[in-house]
């Protein structure tokens, strides 16, 4: 059930000093980083199915959960699009310069509390991913279907600068996939705002619509909060369940991948696979994608604001403090490994006890691979082979000395999620890895709200959270839905519940936590160092999640 509702707007914003300045921040909103969606000029002149207005409106864009900032630059966002929308620079794109979206379209947060406003870089939007992609893939295909529409977005593309000569044909060849598109997120409406099943996401871009093979597409039925960014390029592994190793431009390579780049593994008329070099070749902007990196390693968590969500209770927070100590820091707490990295232990399933999907699913779905000479039953771990090829690819074009070459990748598919540290997480509900979980105080409890709202971005300081009142959108969160359980680390008296961390806490030893977490910051923080990184549970059986 999704509702919309007029909401009104922060009347003032207040910025967080998170370590990078404003202008590199306006910069980094907008950094095209290779993906490919739609001409740009096609996407500022369609119109919403319902007669709404432009789809790309700060109105429906904000309804959609995205965040308008009204910033218009020549260069990087000529339409003033919301936050994560990048326009391709038109000389390395046939002359036609494409929409994309970067790293901060997922994860630039945004937090409100009585009119006021908080941006949260490297947060998790609210977006709605899978709504707007369904939205404007079925608006395309309404104009595809009506000679007026068709008309009408003809002459007002035209005007923003597609060519006329060329529009007619271009368009007619996309608008078969129109419907194709759409029906393909139609299933996973449900996830709502603020998550997706990325890494499914990526998997399916990679052996299905790169090699143009749509039997390998996979259920996408494992959606994830979007995880935050600041200091992930301090873990030594990094996804949920630690798939992937801190190697910052294999790991960003993957997800433009992912997301919409184009690719030429194979002929897109006849399927075939294309020689090489031509097969390894890409819209990945290699320079812009380290220059995305270098920004996001700077990103530091934000600090509470007390002049906006309230006073810390010091005294509060320090017992807080002890009991996170004696109770979390054994999973939570930094442990910083000889090179500087920060070892992120894997918790196993049967530990942790939380939604298994996302493990589960990357660890066990197979694909036919024989078009790159994988096996008929390649795996999730497979795909670092493409990865190492786009890679090899991109620095041979870009002639990147060899020192400044990262070795290949070896991605893994351990049977359990990481723990990272938690400086700053207040600023990310709702919570657990998949976003089943309300409130804090929910997750240090013996029980939890089986459905909730969701889509509010009004918050609650009291027990960090997004309050249950309307967003511009919003919709009831069920965690009976595949993919939703808010089972597992639990703290509870009843030692045979699986996924039991501790035993009940007081609701005063809550609030305590609460508090600390709100306090948190690296100088205050529980941390260690080790001179050896963690084994995984599982790290090395490919088959663990079918034996189950």
């Amino acid at each position: 059930m999704v509702a919309f509702a007029e909401v009104a707007s922060p009347t003032q914003f207040v910025k967080i000093d998170q370590n990078v300045d404003q202008a590199t921040l306006d910069e980094y909103h907008y950094m095209d980083q290779g993906t490919r969606l739609v001409p740009a000029a096609w996407l500022v002149s369609l119109e919403r199915t319902d007669g709404g207005g432009k789809f790309m409106s700060s109105d429906n864009m904000r309804r959609l959960g995205f965040l308008v900032d009204n910033v218009v630059t020549d260069k990087m966002n000529p339409y003033g699009w919301p936050i994560g929308f990048t326009v391709s620079d038109a000389s390395k794109t046939d002359g036609i310069p494409i929409a994309g979206i970067n790293c901060a379209n997922c994860h630039t947060g945004h937090i409100e509390y009585k009119g006021t406003a908080l941006r949260i870089e490297g947060g998790q939007t609210n977006a709605w991913a899978n709504n707007f992609f369904y939205e404007m893939f079925s608006a395309f295909a309404a104009t595809a279907a009506d000679p007026a529409r068709r008309a009408q977005f003809f002459k007002e593309a035209i005007k923003a600068g597609y060519p006329a000569d060329r529009i007619e044909a271009d368009f007619e060849a996309e608008a078969a996939t129109f419907d194709l598109e759409a029906s393909r997120v139609r299933d996973y409406l449900y996830v709502g705002p603020g998550r997706s099943d990325a890494i499914q996401g990526i998997v399916n871009r990679i052996y299905a619509h790169s090699l143009m093979e749509p039997a390998n597409n996979r259920d996408p039925n494992a959606p994830v909060d979007r995880p935050y960014l600041w200091d992930v390029g301090r873990l030594s592994w990094v996804e949920y369940n630690s798939c992937i190793p801190r190697k910052a431009l294999s790991r960003n390579i993957l997800q433009v991948l992912g997301v919409a780049a184009t690719t030429h593994i194979v002929d897109r008329k006849t399927g075939a696979l294309n020689p090489e070099p031509l097969r390894w070749e890409s819209s990945i902007q290699l320079d812009n994608l380290i220059w995305l990196e270098k920004v996001g390693d700077r990103l530091r968590a934000p600090t509470w604001p007390e002049g906006v969500l309230g006073h810390i209770d010091q005294t509060k927070a320090e017992q807080g403090r002890q009991l996170f100590a004696a109770n979390c820091a054994a999973c939570h707490g930094i442990k910083q490994l000889p090179d500087g990295s920060w070892d992120a232990p894997v918790i196993p399933l049967q530990t942790i006890g939380t939604d298994p999907g996302q493990a589960t699913n990357f660890a066990a779905y197979t694909y036919d691979g024989t078009k790159i000479g994988l096996s008929k039953d390649a795996r999730g771990v497979d795909a670092a082979i493409v990865v190492n090829a786009f890679r090899s690819h991109l620095y041979a074009e870009n002639h990147t000395p060899k020192a400044e070459q990262e070795d290949d990748v070896k991605f893994e598919a351990p049977c359990g999620y990481r723990a990272r540290p938690l400086i700053g997480v207040w600023a990310t509900p709702p919570f657990l890895h998949n976003g089943s979980v309300r409130t804090v105080f929910d997750l240090l409890s013996d029980t939890r709200p089986a459905k909730f709202p969701v889509g509010s971005s009004e918050y609650d300081p009291t027990h960090l959270r997004y309050t249950e009142g309307e967003g511009l959108t919003t919709m009831v969160f069920d965690t009976s839905i595949v993919g939703n359980s808010n089972a597992g680390h639990w703290w509870t008296d009843d030692t045979g519940r699986p996924g039991r961390i501790g035993p009940k806490l007081a609701d005063a030893d809550k609030y305590a936590i609460i508090e600390y977490l709100k306090a948190a910051t690296y100088d205050n923080y529980p941390s260690e160092k080790r001179d050896y990184e963690a084994t995984m549970p599982c790290q090395n059986d490919r088959d663990w999640a079918s034996k189950k």
